[in-house]
């Protein structure tokens, strides 16, 4: 068939189908046609900007097969070109939580990323033909934002789409790291009497826990009188799950290690469990309730109606505190970096205050190694120290013989 008149049916047949995504319009096409041997074929591409864009894209490829410079897309073919960006990224995070890749309450926190950030750029072009300048504008994006988590994600699944049984497109990304001073913010043993000082009782026991044990504030919304030993010469908390408010409703899972671990109490962090008990279940003759009582009644921390408390509570009744207080404002984690501040500044050593802290890694707990710096000159003293002593008092030679 002579190219001229191709192209002019081509035309005539085409059209590009205006959809609105996000409050933006956007173009795709669908069209079916047949090869001169009489086979059908459909084309269906979507996430085109301009009209102009869509109508290039369908000619271009009708032109293609017609002419037998390309073969006809198959049905799974076309079915694979033509699923967005979005739906591959839901089918990638769909094999990570079937293949315990991922937590449930990660993976709610990477949608939400994806919803703000990524979605509303390219959530509609179809993921095989995602280009490099797309790409290239998502990292411009970015350049001030600490964390760009949905470009993480991103990277990930395409590492990943494959494995979840798509192609992935063919571009490159490296997702950009802004300069830390790995410095982090936390409170002192004064600064927190003031913050206590301006809490209720309640709130004030719940700091001054966080602040002596160092667990998350999920991990200590999960915490149940179960895990608690207040025996004499072994009071310890065991920390076997957390808890992460997801769509209006509560994910309980393993720790963020995977793994439980073992906390020991200190006489302030076990008077501030026993606050607790006090006030939450005044008379109440057994601080440890049966295993089958009620959810309420097994929680350390429970809410009036009986389950799990949201975090935001601790959040802000920690920010009205430190208003009160005229201090700085500080967030809830800041308790837990708290926790392993203050034992780095009283000489413990990294490994120690990592296992304490439930690190999967010492690199995670070097963030206060800046601390220790006066630990480590006291260190180095006293060796030079036991060196002094040896050349004051030499060994015998005759014992070395």
């Amino acid at each position: 068939m002579p190219l001229r008149r191709t192209m002019q049916e081509v035309r005539s047949g085409v059209e590009a189908l205006p959809y609105s995504a996000r409050g933006r319009t956007m173009y795709r096409v669908d069209v079916s046609f047949s090869t001169d041997a009489g086979k059908p074929v459909r084309l269906q591409r979507r996430g085109f900007s301009t009209r102009g864009e869509a109508l290039v894209w369908a000619e271009r490829e009708i032109v293609l097969v017609k002419s037998l410079a390309k073969e006809p897309p198959s049905r799974a073919a076309a079915k694979a070109a033509a699923i967005t960006t979005k739906e591959a990224l839901s089918k990638i995070m769909d094999f990570w939580r079937d293949s315990g890749r991922k937590k449930e309450s990660t993976l709610f926190v990477d949608q939400c990323a994806l919803q703000k950030h990524l979605f509303p750029a390219i959530g509609d072009v179809p993921w095989r033909s995602v280009t490099q300048e797309q790409i290239d504008a998502l990292i411009r994006g970015v350049r001030n934002m600490p964390t760009p988590r949905h470009l993480s994600v991103l990277k990930a699944a395409l590492r990943d789409s494959k494995r979840a049984g798509m192609e992935p497109p063919q571009v490159l990304l490296d997702v950009p790291r802004r300069q830390s001073n790995d410095r982090t913010d936390f409170l002192n043993i004064d600064e927190l009497e003031m913050v206590c000082a301006h809490a209720e009782p309640l709130m004030s026991a719940v700091f001054r826990f966080l602040f002596h044990t160092g667990l998350r504030v999920g991990e200590f919304i999960g915490l149940e009188w179960g895990d608690v030993d207040l025996g004499p010469q072994r009071e310890t908390v065991t920390v076997r799950r957390t808890v992460y408010p997801i769509k209006g409703t509560f994910s309980v899972s393993s720790p963020k290690s995977g793994k439980p671990r073992t906390v020991p109490l200190n006489a302030s962090a076990a008077c501030a469990l026993n606050e607790i008990s006090s006030i939450l279940h005044p008379g109440r003759e057994t601080v440890r309730p049966p295993a089958d009582a009620p959810l309420g009644s097994r929680l350390v921390f429970p809410s009036s109606t009986g389950i799990y408390r949201n975090k935001s509570i601790i959040g802000n009744a920690l920010t009205r505190a430190c208003k009160a207080a005229r201090l700085r404002r500080v967030t809830c984690h800041a308790l837990r970096h708290s926790f392993g501040s203050n034992l780095v500044q009283a000489g413990v050593d990294l490994y120690t205050v990592c296992r304490l802290m439930g690190h999967s890694s010492v690199a995670m707990t070097q963030r206060y190694a800046h601390l220790s710096e006066d630990g480590l000159r006291s260190s180095a003293r006293k060796l030079d120290t036991l060196s002094r002593t040896k050349r004051k008092n030499p060994p015998d030679k005759n014992r070395l013989k």
